[in-house]
């Protein structure tokens, strides 16, 4: 826990919050026990009377979900901020300066400044998706998107050099887009390193987190800080729970990937070399080599991710053995009960906690932003509105007056409706025959007949 506040501004006046960073002891050494090496940064807004941004590192968990290591509660979000906190990630987590660790974001505003400064060795990538948004901006349409998703899923320089020029000939000045920006080490598979064994390409788990957390961040700073640690108390043990009733190695989204690739893997036809060397030939020429003692295939696909690709799994049935045995350590049962069994301790109210006899900080100076408080969140032009959501059933208004819809007779400005307009029931009928109405009637006038009788006849009887 650290906690940093301004220098006293004048005598009498006590020096003001300004940030407050926290990196929980089980959590820390959950993933030092056995995350693997990557850790996905974010920032989201705190959205309570004092503003500010909320600074969250995030690791990956056996069965590919988040396990929250750090968070900080900052002013605002830059260069200064995100290396303070980096600053005291890297001390906690004794990761200093090892080009061993990934990060990956969205890009924020000042993180890559600061990770150059603090943690200049490490592997930087950022969110493919953060980067069509940005894309669409000037190059809308679902052509461009699915091209670069494409390319940035390749893992081969062959096949995403391929992919490029896929591009170049269907639309130049995206081309020119992509080639102008980042560095493809920075967010396609083909450049990224091995050793991590986490091919993952969006930031979810971050934005998972900061959702899971947004009745939390609408609080004072100390009480979001008591509610994340609630929050993350009780997911652990629920995780837990449930890992325990999973009975089968590797989780439930780790054996979901592992499934869908065996479908592919039908399509491989495999030739052996009578010792660990596998050919997979596939449709359109396709061709890989997998070796199986060394867990490697040409497509690089399994030393990325840690899971066998299809060509791989096709090698391992011809050589009969069970692709869910050859995943790679990070995703075993245990590995995920020696992350999990880091649980954090209840604590008692803040009315039992130690007194300090340090100075009373002064709340951080109030922002009060023009226009109605805004809470939820800015929704890209592709969620939709209704998010998912069951719009509600809305009553149609009809008018009387002029038969219209969406306005009623008090309001509508239009000319009444004409008479051959009206609707059949209300038209005289022909002579001769009883009109509707008077159909009606003469049902009514005989039970009020009928129950007039049955009164005076229980009276009647009442009194005699």
């Amino acid at each position: 826990m650290e906690v940093m506040f301004t220098p006293f501004r004048e005598p009498g006046c006590n020096p003001r919050f300004m940030r407050m960073y926290c990196c929980l002891g089980p959590l820390k050494k959950g993933f030092k026990d056995g995350c693997r090496p990557i850790l996905c940064l974010d920032g989201c807004h705190i959205k309570g009377r004092y503003p500010g941004q909320l600074l969250t590192a995030i690791a990956v968990d056996p069965n590919n979900g988040f396990w929250p290591v750090a968070w900080a509660a900052v002013e605002k979000e830059a260069t200064e901020q995100w290396r303070w906190f980096l600053t005291l990630l890297s001390g906690d987590l004794e990761i200093q300066n090892q080009g061993h660790y990934t990060f990956m974001s969205d890009q924020q505003k000042g993180l890559d400044r600061a990770l150059a400064e603090v943690l200049p060795n490490s592997e930087h990538r950022y969110c493919v998706q953060h980067m069509y948004r940005n894309l669409k901006k000037k190059h809308p349409g679902l052509g461009l998107k699915d091209r670069l998703w494409h390319i940035a899923s390749t893992t081969t320089v062959e096949h995403f050099n391929q992919a490029l020029d896929d591009l170049e000939a269907y639309d130049q000045e995206a081309h020119a887009w992509v080639k102008k920006g980042p560095h493809p080490q920075h967010w396609c598979k083909a450049f990224f390193s091995k050793h991590t064994q986490c091919d993952m390409l969006v930031n979810n788990l971050c934005e998972s987190f900061n959702a899971h957390i947004l009745e939390a961040r609408d609080q004072p700073i100390i009480s979001m800080m008591e509610a994340i640690r609630e929050y993350l108390m009780e997911r652990i043990q629920k995780r837990r729970a449930a890992m325990e009733k999973y009975k089968l190695d590797g989780g439930p989204l780790i054996r979901s990937i592992v499934e869908e690739r065996v479908k592919h893997a039908a399509q491989w036809e495999i030739t052996w070399n009578s010792s660990s060397g596998y050919q997979a030939k596939g449709p359109r020429g396709a061709q890989f080599a997998v070796d199986l003692d060394k867990n490697e295939c040409t497509c690089n696909l399994w030393a990325l991710s840690g899971i066998p690709c299809s060509h791989a799994i096709a090698a391992l049935h011809r050589a009969k053995k069970d692709p869910y045995k050859m995943l790679a350590n990070c995703y075993h049962r245990e590995v995920f009960f020696t992350i999990y069994d880091n649980v954090l301790q209840p604590i008692n109210g803040d009315i039992q906690w130690p007194q300090s006899d340090m100075l009373e900080l002064d709340p951080p100076a109030s922002v009060t932003q023009p226009g109605r408080p805004k809470k939820a969140r800015k929704r890209d032009v592709t969620e939709g509105k209704d998010h998912g959501k069951r719009l509600r059933k809305r009553v149609v208004i009809h008018c009387r007056k002029c038969g219209g819809i969406g306005h009623n007779a008090k309001t509508c400005k239009n000319p009444p409706k004409s008479s051959t307009e009206q609707q059949p029931s209300q038209q005289p009928a022909p002579t001769g025959q009883p009109s509707q109405q008077q159909q009606h009637e003469a049902p009514t006038k005989r039970r009020r007949v009928r129950l007039h009788f049955i009164i005076t006849f229980s009276l009647f009887v009442t009194f005699f």
